[in-house]
């Protein structure tokens, strides 16, 4: 899994992470002023610590999506999560994925040392003092998904979404991503958790180690039959953006599409 650049464009591209949006659709100019600014992140994101088929990411690990994050009970202190570095990193790509840019939450690993994780995409900023319901879960699991790759390789995204749920997002689409990979959706917060993807036009189109297309241990699932393509399974935005994306996967309505 992972993350990576993010430049501006009227919208916000992360490179194994991405953006898009534009003026409208909900957005007023203080949202295009902030999507139009550079912002740098960095790739990293290789696995879900704390998640397994059985159990979802609210099991057992010091995260709780009933209490904000920035509280004491819904991101512990010192255990769980924050208990070790690839659960920190876990961490790190949570709060990127919840919150706006400009907002950090700290909190101290088992040694008591202090770590200040940033926001960036803002998918589910009601998560930092108020609990992350199932729109909010559903939100996550698809940004998450959107970073995930296995392997740790550094590869631009750009991501896509339905301004009524993503409207830090939005549904814009950007020439220098020409490649519609897929489209990531589901709720990891339930145990056993639910974590899906559908094949994009462009899902074998050179694909990228550990993502959409290629051979190997994945840790999210196509749930349809066929050659699981969104084109056949999911409900399409309402025009002028009818081809850029999808707003609705196999009964989710949070839906976050790929280009790379």
């Amino acid at each position: 899994m992972k993350l990576g650049h993010i430049a501006g464009c009227a919208a916000i591209l992360v490179s194994l992470a991405g953006c898009g949006g534009r003026e409208g659709d909900g957005w007023d100019e203080g949202d295009v002023a902030a999507a139009e600014q550079e912002i740098e992140s960095t790739n990293g994101f290789e696995a879900v610590n704390g998640l397994n088929s059985g159990n979802g990411l609210n099991s057992g690990n010091g995260l709780n999506s009933g209490n904000g994050l920035n509280s004491g009970n819904g991101l512990n202190s010192g255990n769980g999560l924050m208990a070790s570095a690839e659960g920190r990193k876990t961490v790190e790509y949570i709060v990127k994925c919840a919150l706006p840019a400009g907002h950090t939450i700290t909190k101290h690993d088992e040694t008591l040392t202090d770590h200040t994780f940033s926001g960036l995409l803002g998918v589910a900023p009601e998560w930092e003092t108020g609990a992350c319901q199932e729109d909010c879960q559903e939100r996550m699991t698809a940004c998450l998904g959107a970073h995930l790759n296995t392997t740790g390789e550094h590869i631009s995204i750009f991501l896509v979404g339905n301004a009524a749920a993503f409207p830090s997002i939005g549904p814009d689409t950007s020439p220098t991503y020409p490649t519609q990979e897929g489209a990531f959706f589901g709720n990891i917060f339930k145990s056993p958790p639910e974590f899906f993807y559908c094949n994009g036009e462009g899902a074998l189109t050179s694909p990228v180690p550990g993502r959409i297309g290629s051979s190997g241990e994945k840790q999210y699932n196509n749930p349809f039959g066929g050659d699981g393509s969104c084109a056949d399974n999911c409900v399409a935005f309402d025009a002028p953006y009818a081809s850029a994306g999808w707003t609705s996967c196999g009964g989710f309505d949070n839906v976050l599409t790929v280009y790379r």
